[in-house]
């Protein structure tokens, strides 16, 4: 199975400018290339090195953000303020993640259409059953502050969240999807996979969208066997994806710090434009 070790270099929410006024990823590698590694040092001296009209916002946008991460329940509001696309420099600092999948091809008017609903919080896989104990996912995710998914920002949640209209959903989404696209890898989940060379069991390898619709029918028909299979295929959509994110985190964040160091460093008013 693919994985990866993270280390505290591979921490970037504290690192993370792209929130603040007028600051891009330009910005933001020259800021780290200075030598402003984090939040607190960017009060210290980061603001200097942006334009003057950027630097009260850049401020007070600095200020905001660690007082999110210190207070009880700030979490929401932190994520609020970083680009949905950042979302990944949440983890590893954020233990508490859940990966998510969704099986569909029922009836639209029950369930909306959902057949299974798969949590995998890194030890234990839930899952969650039309006409059986669907329900239950309304509060299932109320313990986690990271919600993993791919391709869930189009599809798993917004389906989620007509079916029910209240459903808590983390305030950290990571959609590996677009993650895993920026370092290079395209297509479906499983194509991804066999690209990284994970396997899965022989029972559910090969399966896919269409296999597991045709389950879900085969299994109201009354087929023994059909729903476990179902599960099976299910519960792989979300073990593999917590493997994935440490992968694309550990790569995505070593790529960004390399390209921080490339030219150098260097500071002084004027560093980053005006």
């Amino acid at each position: 199975m693919l994985d990866r070790e993270l280390s505290p270099r591979h921490d970037l929410l504290r690192r993370t400018f792209l929130h603040l006024p007028g600051v891009g990823p330009r910005r933001e590698l020259a800021l780290w290339r200075a030598g402003v590694t984090d939040w607190e040092e960017f009060l210290v001296r980061g603001e200097a090195l942006l334009p003057a009209k950027l630097r009260r916002p850049g401020r007070a946008m600095v200020a905001r953000s660690l007082a999110a991460l210190a207070e009880p329940g700030g979490l929401a509001g932190l994520a609020e303020l970083i680009p949905p696309a950042e979302h990944w420099r949440f983890y590893p600092r954020c233990q508490r993640v859940v990966a998510l999948d969704i099986e569909t091809g029922g009836l639209p008017e029950e369930w909306g259409g959902v057949t299974v609903v798969g949590l995998y919080d890194g030890q234990e896989v839930t899952q969650y059953v039309a006409d059986h104990n669907m329900w239950l996912i309304n509060d299932a995710m109320k313990g986690y502050d990271v919600v993993v998914t791919f391709a869930g920002a189009s599809f798993d949640l917004p389906v989620l969240r007509q079916v029910f209209p209240g459903l808590y959903v983390p305030p950290v989404h990571i959609d590996l999807r677009w993650v895993l696209k920026r370092l290079g890898l395209t297509g479906g989940l499983k194509r991804i996979e066999r690209v990284l060379g994970i396997r899965r069991p022989e029972e559910v390898e090969g399966l896919g969208g269409y296999e597991a619709v045709w389950l879900w029918r085969r299994h109201l028909a009354g087929e023994t066997g059909a729903l476990e299979k179902l599960l099976q295929y299910n519960a792989q959509d979300v073990i593999n994806l917590l493997p994935l994110l440490r992968w694309a985190v550990g790569n995505l964040a070593a790529r960004l710090l390399e390209r921080a160091v490339e030219a150098g460093g260097g500071s002084g008013p004027g560093l980053l434009g005006t």
